[in-house]
């Protein structure tokens, strides 16, 4: 994921880029208006990070300039404004969100994800939510994050996920586990089921597989 770090205090800046990068952002250090737009023209981010008091202009006439681009990508503001007022002017020049300086890092990532998951899911309505953190895609038959990212799941893992969603809050037996994965009448063994419920549970991490002893399983 591309992240255009709009920000003039080098300190904060390098600061940021280290928490961002362990977060698996590719980032991209900007620090003044011109850089900025010229930045913005050239390239595709996924997501914006501008303080709104930049050395040769300002954020909220970056971010209208952004947006009368053609740009779509999120933009979160940074700044030591807090007013309402403030506040008001980020939102009106295309801004989507607003932290007010000093903030805890903690926060910060936790609403780049939101916005990221807000732009990502609206042009998906075709998906279907299996967790807080992962989706499925039933045109294209595959997991995606809430960040977009696709995951790939082995073949017999991908048709026991299908079959779940496709009974989803239903016991699924073991029979029917047997017939859609290997082929009606064929019994491979529990063992051999099992493994790939582990392993299904084990890539997706947050969703909810229910064992219901002796009989199948449950996407609750």
């Amino acid at each position: 994921m591309k992240l255009a770090l709009i920000e003039d205090d080098l300190i904060l800046s390098d600061t940021l880029n280290d928490i961002f990068s362990a977060e698996n952002f590719d980032v991209f250090p900007i620090f003044s208006f011109t850089n900025a737009q010229d930045a913005l023209f050239e390239n595709r981010f996924d997501i914006i990070i501008m303080d709104v008091n930049l050395p040769d202009g300002n954020g909220f006439d970056l971010a209208k300039s952004v947006r009368d681009m053609g740009v779509a990508t999120p933009i979160l503001f940074l700044t030591s404004e807090g007013s309402a007022e403030s506040v008001v002017s980020g939102f009106q020049s295309g801004g989507d969100d607003y932290l007010k300086k000093p903030f805890e890092p903690t926060e910060l990532l936790a609403r780049i994800q939101n916005l990221l998951r807000r732009t990502f899911l609206p042009q998906h309505s075709n998906l279907l939510t299996l967790s807080d953190t992962f989706f499925f895609d039933p045109i294209k038959e595959q997991v995606l994050t809430s960040d977009a990212k696709s995951i790939t799941l082995h073949t017999k893992e991908l048709e026991a996920l299908k079959l779940l969603l496709s009974k989803k809050g239903q016991i699924v037996s073991y029979d029917e586990f047997f017939d859609t994965l290997w082929g009606y009448g064929n019994d491979p063994g529990i063992d051999a089921l099992r493994a790939h419920i582990k392993n299904l549970r084990k890539t997706l991490g947050d969703i909810n597989i229910e064992t219901i002893r002796l009989i199948g399983y449950r996407l609750a």
